[in-house]
């Protein structure tokens, strides 16, 4: 990742955490849906022959407020963005060594509004450092 990809992501992390605390708005699904998206777009690596490759696990961590808005639909929830996921990354021909898997998880230290998105490829190394949401 360039130092320009990172300024620009600590950039992002304080404007949403700064519109969380003054908004203390709840994280949204599609707020969500969209930093995947985002996250396989950012995260996705050219391989040999034109062919792209993306993540294919998604952790999304989120507060304690955020996450006992979302844990009794979680499973659910997750499906469908994992669904969502795969359908990006097909419309953009990106291609990945397994199923799209997305996990809801918990941060005790996340405030309300706030969470981060971290993908890796599974079988791989390589695993990708959280964003802000």
């Amino acid at each position: 990742m360039g130092a320009l990809q990172r300024f620009e992501r600590r950039l992002e992390g304080m404007v949403v955490l700064a519109f969380a605390r003054v908004f203390k708005g709840k994280v949204h699904p599609a707020e969500i849906a969209h930093a995947l998206q985002r996250e396989a777009d950012e995260q996705r690596s050219v391989l040999s022959g034109d062919r792209v490759l993306a993540p294919n696990v998604y952790v999304v961590t989120l507060g304690p407020t955020d996450h006992e808005n979302l844990v009794e639909w979680s499973e659910q929830l997750a499906a469908e963005l994992a669904d969502m996921v795969a359908e990006h990354i097909e419309r953009e021909g990106y291609q990945t060594f397994g199923d799209i898997e997305v996990r809801l998880e918990l941060d005790e230290e996340l405030r309300t509004g706030v969470f981060e998105v971290a993908s890796h490829v599974t079988g791989g190394t390589s695993q990708r450092s959280p964003r802000r949401g």
